[in-house]
């Protein structure tokens, strides 16, 4: 009953633990400290013109005085304790900043232009072969120049010449300042000492750090700053009078991303970030085991939001699968009988919705800890985003601007008649699966195992045109170009869910409400489930393992250096103050192994765990161990995912996330689908009709009309009983919204 009452009147907490878990979110309230705007532009600065060590020595120096003139309004006592603790905390802070410098200058650092030190790769280039030089230095230029000249201002190096060369690889980094400089522009969201989460300041350094041992570096997470360098070089555009890419015929538009341009044109042909190899280890050494519980907070400061989000949902979901995997079992023992089915079809219906409204609920926590819970679909436009260079209506900024006519005549003309034609394939391949099983019948018998042969078979196509589907999806969403990287997204879903619901389930539906054979209908479901969970699990971890090692081995055998060719090219470079790392540097190994693996991306696992939940619930009344065999499946998935993602696959790019996206519509599309296709199966049942023999076929087909109305009200009245966001989200978020006010009003 306070479930209900909370959805209905607002300002009732939902869960008794609201409170308490809104106080260990924000922790002890602190005032924060709010400078005047001549003190933050000083900060700003001096912060800019200091090096990497003199940035914390200098920044120390400001907490102090800023504390210092605060202590002066307190008692004498009060004002001394505190600045000596300020004093200690600024020493802690410096040693634990010289510890970790340490630790990264342990694989070979270079010095820079301006004495900075080159710590860590958070993106490599490699150029083409036969890439002409000048292309190079102009492209390097543009990632070095200033910001007034279209630059990115970034740290470059260049890997050294050796015997082994084959083209040019370049690392690319950024000083700390670049650092948060670009986290603030892109308007990135982090706790700050009051405890709230909010936009990020660089003005306002010192209000973000909220713990007493954090260093500079502690304030943006190794996701943050990938994400922030690939932004920087992807925004790299052209200018007005910049038509082409010096030394070759690649045609540039005005605001067209170069790298972008130079990628597309196999001017560069790897662009990647390295694992940062004893980050990795220390949460490779937790994930793995299986006894262990996810790090869903290592992993998402790692990996970034999408990839945290992901695994946050999968050992969600698992979790979930206990509750139909009991009922299963229960509906086994108790009775195979029909009339024990709607009773579980009901336990059935409220498990699915419960589970994903209570997932919205967490990922809404996710959202707001990792500052992503007020993104919107009026961001920035994607990277990949094309079109001519125009003011955008919301930021004011000079942005490409395609007609959204152009986008519709794409998805309704092109898009729309490509998928109906897979569409039809799909049901070609089901119906001549049919046609082969009657072939086999009359020649061997229903009960000779190579029955079992035609169902084999398509579990397999099934597999492996998922891949081609995957490919498919993605080549049609980047012809519409849409604008935002959530629009994007959302397309691309939405083809793979069309697509994939027909390759997966038309086979079943015509099964139940054809052929009305239950019994094949139970044997199906299981073989494509078992057999598809098998294929996938097998292709997803041998394939990049096996790319890697042919990969490595070709390399070895077949692809030549170019070391007398690139000599001159490397004298330009040194003249041009290109600096290369170290010869023992362990990136250059690091760069071999990795450059040819695998690229990872969550639309795979996510379409798994898809395809997975339609066998589960489409026809659970028919099939109620499928639970069982998913939980398991899951349990294996989580740590194969783990070890695959650290040893297999590149690591991939960051990106941030507030929940995942149209796979929430998608699982609520099934969960209403499955009401449908369970009532069904019910209503067709011989059991269910010998039954209600003695009522007439009008009554009986009402009564399951009702039956399954009431099924879908039960799901609606559970949505709106369960608030999407917890109450100590909205509060908190209520809370930064009423300090950004008050810092306005103190700030006029």
């Amino acid at each position: 009953m306070d479930d209900i009452k909370e959805s209905l009147i607002p300002n009732l907490h939902f869960a008794e633990d609201d409170g308490e878990e809104l106080k260990e979110e924000l922790g002890a309230v602190l005032k924060p400290t709010i400078p005047s705007a001549h003190q933050r532009i000083s900060q700003l600065h001096a912060l800019e013109n200091l090096d990497h060590a003199e940035e914390e020595e200098k920044l120390h120096e400001i907490r102090s005085s800023m504390r210092h003139r605060k202590a002066k309004k307190e008692t004498a006592t009060v004002g001394f304790e505190e600045h000596d603790g300020l004093r200690k905390r600024g020493s802690t802070k410096r040693r634990s900043l010289k510890r970790s410098s340490d630790v990264r200058a342990g694989e070979g650092s270079s010095n820079g232009e301006d004495g900075e030190k080159f710590a860590e790769s958070y993106m490599v280039m490699e150029f083409g072969e036969s890439v002409e030089t000048e292309a190079v230095l102009w492209i390097l230029d543009r990632v070095r120049g200033k910001k007034v000249d279209g630059g990115a201002e970034l740290l470059v190096r260049k890997q050294p010449l050796s015997k082994e060369t084959q083209s040019l690889v370049v690392h690319v980094s950024a000083k700390q300042m670049k650092f948060l400089e670009i986290a603030d522009d892109m308007g990135f969201m982090k706790r700050t000492k009051s405890g709230i989460i909010r936009n990020f300041n660089v003005a306002c350094l010192d209000d973000f750090f909220h713990d007493e041992h954090m260093s500079l570096e502690d304030i943006l997470t190794p996701a943050d700053r990938q994400i922030i360098i690939k932004y920087a070089l992807e925004n790299i555009r052209a200018t007005e009078d910049e038509h082409t890419i010096p030394g070759t015929k690649i045609r540039l538009y005005h605001g067209q991303s170069i790298i972008q341009a130079a990628q597309h044109a196999e001017l560069i042909t790897n662009f990647y970030s390295l694992h940062d190899k004893p980050t990795l280890k220390r949460l490779r050494h937790v994930w793995v085991k299986p006894t262990q519980k996810q790090p869903i907070e290592e992993i998402r400061a790692y990996f970034g939001e999408s990839v945290g989000m992901y695994f946050s949902f999968l050992g969600f979901y698992t979790y979930a699968l206990i509750v139909p995997t009991v009922l299963g079992l229960l509906q086994m023992l108790l009775s195979e009988e029909t009339e024990t089915v709607p009773f579980f079809c009901i336990f059935y219906v409220v498990w699915m919705k419960v589970f994903l409204e209570l997932w919205k609920r967490k990922s809404s926590g996710h959202a707001y800890r990792w500052g992503t819970i007020t993104m919107t679909n009026l961001d920035e436009p994607r990277i990949g985003y094309y079109g001519k260079l125009g003011r955008d209506p919301i930021t004011g900024k000079l942005t490409p601007q395609y007609p959204k006519w152009k986008t519709y005549v794409q998805m309704y003309f092109v898009t729309a008649p490509i998928i109906m034609i897979c569409m039809s394939i799909a049901g070609f391949v089901t119906i001549f699966q049919f046609y082969v099983e009657a072939q086999l019948a009359e020649s061997f018998g229903e009960e000779s195992y190579i029955m079992y042969v035609p169902s084999i078979v398509n579990a397999i196509y099934i597999a492996i045109s998922t891949i081609a589907y995957d490919r498919l999806a993605t080549y049609l969403t980047d012809k519409e170009n849409h604008r935002t990287q959530s629009q994007y997204e959302r397309h691309r879903v939405n083809k793979l869910i069309v697509l994939e619901f027909v390759n997966n389930f038309l086979c079943l539906f015509y099964i139940a409400f054809f052929l009305q054979d239950m019994k094949m209908l139970k044997t199906q479901l299981m073989m494509q489930l078992i057999v598809l969970q098998f294929v996938q699990n097998i292709l997803e971890n041998l394939y990049p393992y096996l790319k890697k090692k042919v990969a490595l081995m070709s390399n070895k055998l077949f692809v030549k250096a170019h070391y007398e060719r690139l000599q001159e090219a490397y004298e330009e470079f040194d003249h041009e103050g290109i600096l290369s790392l170290e010869d023992d540097d362990q990136r250059i190994v690091r760069h071999t192994r990795e450059s040819v693996m695998e690229e990872y991306n969550t639309y795979d696992d996510y379409l798994e765990l898809y395809i997975q939940f339609g066998y589960v619930v489409l026809f659970s009344s028919v099939a109620p161990m499928t639970a069982f065999w998913a939980i398991l499946n899951n349990v294996i998935e989580i740590r194969l995912d783990a070890y695959k993602l650290s040893h297999f696959f590149k690591r991939p790019y960051a990106r941030r996330t507030k929940n995942i996206g149209a796979w929430q519509l998608a699982f609520e599309t099934l969960a209403v689908i499955s009401i449908m296709t369970n009532c069904g199966i019910l209503y067709l049942s011989p059991q269910m009709r010998e039954m209600a023999s003695g009522v007439s076929s009008e009554i009986y087909t009402i009564a399951f009309l009702v039956i399954e109305h009431v099924l879908l009200g039960l799901t609606w009245f559970i949505y709106k009983a369960i608030p999407d966001t917890p109450q100590w989200v909205r509060v908190a978020l209520a809370k930064a919204d009423y300090e950004s006010r008050q810092a306005l009003k103190r700030e006029d």
